[in-house]
């Protein structure tokens, strides 16, 4: 475990775009007085690193203008930062730590299983937690609110577009997690009233790196697509390049997925081109919004500038609708802060405005892209704003009984 305070008080104001700087309408505050301290829960090691410093640096990029905006109850925004190791098992002590230094809420940037792993510590200590990551849906606890897209609010008109592109037997690849049984579910399920069927399916654990016997079995089911949610970049890569050098991806009809973000499509290069992807944030936007969020990670890291995609870019959203519902509630106490985060918005996300709802998830632009031969995602088609489903059902008290 490494815990690290994270204390970067940008004033480059000319960082800020004029959206965000509009968002805080309360005097500068004094930086050397702490208004809330957050804990930062991502992975810094092992298999999905690469997802998680860009996730870190997400969010100290919007630490930083909250508090050069104006900061928090009069003082700072300060983040305490904590490595879960890409390691469920680990994740839980890493939280009963953080927890324990007396964090005022927790933004986390990780798995499923890990997910399902802490949050009874959020429970315990009645604490907001915040998932700053896509999933599957379905999560719903008095104490947690998602950020990320999930599932269930992109998942038909998707599979309709890959119909639309050819698809009708498909071949469904996923790691053995809970994301990956979830979802197959999900296609499993909708799948039938598109006249789309999953004629095999495949579960592999993380860290594998001999994907032969698999590009096998999709060879030789009879599936016309591949429709896949590996997780980690390693997982990913070597997938990608067994599956394009035998000659698999070129000899499918269509090609989806579901986890290859903009950060693991870079490592993974030229063997994923063709691949759909749906995601409410691509990193080649070419919006106004995100230009000013990419030149100012930019300005921030330089070259150490991590790629960002859906399970990175969350992280910045997730800080900024953390700092207004503080500053709205006008305090850190857990009930005012909960359910001031079903009140708000932020309209200075790079993907556009997010707007959290009373059932604890967020509604957002989505979007389908293609992957190209230079590692990069094109915009093929807008989906529009996707509401969530309600899935809290009653919606969720703002925060633990007494």
């Amino acid at each position: 475990m490494r815990f690290f305070a994270v204390r970067k008080y940008a004033l480059r104001l000319g960082l800020l775009a004029a959206s965000a700087m509009g968002l805080y309408a309360y005097a500068q505050a004094q930086t050397n007085e702490v208004g809330t301290t957050v804990g930062f829960v991502t992975e810094l090691s092992g298999n999905i690193s690469l997802i998680g410093e860009a996730g870190l640096q997400s969010a100290q990029l919007a630490v930083d203008e909250v508090n050069a905006a104006g900061g928090v109850l009069g003082g700072r925004l300060e983040l305490k930062v904590a490595d879960d190791g890409s390691d469920p098992n680990l994740a839980r002590q890493v939280w009963e730590k953080i927890v324990s230094d007396g964090v005022d809420a927790v933004i986390f940037r990780e798995t499923s299983a890990a997910r399902v792993a802490v949050l009874p510590v959020a429970e315990k200590a009645n604490i907001p937690a915040l998932y700053a990551n896509a999933y599957e849906g379905g999560d719903c606890r008095p104490i947690l609110y998602t950020v990320g897209e999930i599932e269930p609010q992109k998942l038909v008109p998707y599979l309709e577009f890959l119909k639309s592109k050819g698809a009708s037997k498909i071949f469904a690849l996923f790691s053995d997690i809970n994301y990956g049984r979830i979802v197959n579910e999900m296609i499993k399920k909708a799948g039938p009233e598109l006249d789309l069927a999953i004629v095999a399916e495949e579960f592999t654990p993380y860290n594998t790196t001999d994907y032969s016997p698999i590009i096998t079995k999709i060879r030789n089911s009879g599936a016309d697509a591949l429709l896949s949610g590996l997780g980690g970049g390693p997982d990913n890569v070597a997938f990608f390049k067994q599956a394009r050098s035998s000659g698999l991806i070129q000899s499918l009809k269509v090609v989806g997925n579901f986890s290859l973000d903009d950060n693991t499509l870079a490592a993974v290069g030229s063997a994923a081109e063709g691949t759909y992807m749906v995601a409410s944030y691509f990193m080649t936007d070419p919006s106004e919004a995100n230009q000013k969020y990419l030149s100012a990670l930019k300005a921030k890291f330089g070259s150490n500038m991590k790629a960002q995609g859906i399970y990175s870019e969350p992280s910045y959203d997730t800080v900024h609708l953390y700092a207004l519902a503080v500053n709205k509630a006008g305090t850190t106490e857990t009930s005012a802060v909960l359910k001031a985060l079903s009140e708000v918005e932020f309209d200075g996300s790079p993907k556009g405005r997010i707007r959290l709802t009373p059932d604890r998830h967020a509604a957002m632009p989505v979007y389908i892209a293609r992957a190209t031969a230079e590692g990069t995602f094109e915009v093929v088609e807008s989906l529009g704003v996707q509401q969530p489903p309600n899935q809290c059902d009653p919606q969720p008290a703002f925060g633990m009984p007494k």
